[in-house]
């Protein structure tokens, strides 16, 4: 009886182990067939360039170009810089110096139409006043330079702070317009009082005799 029961419990723990071992063979297959899907599926990836998945990309005068032709504005390439138009306005990048760089905004001025000096103190005062928006004059006086100095250091943030350092182009030169036409009224005003316009005498009128 105790022989009949040992080859039983022998027969039963082959067959768990049979079963075990097929399991295991099984579940090997399965990993294995899992790693070579995986291996398949990463092969399929494309291989990202180099500096555009792996982090920040470098600030140069090619990514400033590609940053702006993605806000949507056309570049015109250069040796140290990027100029391109919006409606209507000239904007230059100078990259001269990067990561420090200069966002420029120029204007041709008039003498004829005007004030240069009241101009020039203008300037003056709308760069006091601003602290990263700043006006200058070329040497002939002609010509009248906004900037914005900033110093982004890859190309992400770059294109990120592009519309702001525009919007706050467009803040210096209303600044100055402001703080010209303020003092060109107080000038009018002070000729005025300098130089009184008398009215005109009354004239008699004349009697025949």
């Amino acid at each position: 009886m105790e022989t009949t029961i040992s080859i039983l419990v022998a027969a039963v723990l082959a067959v768990l182990l049979v079963d075990r071992i097929l399991a295991n063979r099984k579940l090997s297959e399965s990993l294995k067939q899992q790693q070579e899907t995986s291996k398949e599926l990463l092969q399929r990836i494309p291989v990202a360039e180099a500096g555009s998945a792996e982090g920040p990309r470098p600030l140069t005068v090619d990514t400033i170009a590609e940053a702006i032709r993605m806000e949507g504005y056309m570049p015109e390439k250069q040796e140290d810089g990027v100029g391109f138009k919006v409606q209507g306005e000239s904007y230059y990048v100078d990259a001269e110096r990067l990561p420090l760089l200069f966002l420029i905004k120029g204007y041709n001025v008039d003498p004829d139409e005007w004030d240069i000096d009241l101009l020039r103190e203008a300037a003056h005062l709308m760069s006091d006043d601003l602290a990263m928006v700043k006006a200058t004059f070329t040497d002939d006086g002609k010509h009248l330079n906004f900037f914005v100095a900033a110093q982004d250091r890859n190309f992400e943030s770059f294109r990120a702070n592009l519309c702001a350092y525009m919007r706050l182009l467009e803040s210096g030169q209303q600044s100055l317009n402001e703080h010209y036409h303020r003092m060109e009224e107080e000038q009018k005003e002070a000729d005025l009082a300098t130089q009184p316009i008398l009215p005109p005498a009354r004239q008699d009128n004349k009697v025949l005799s």
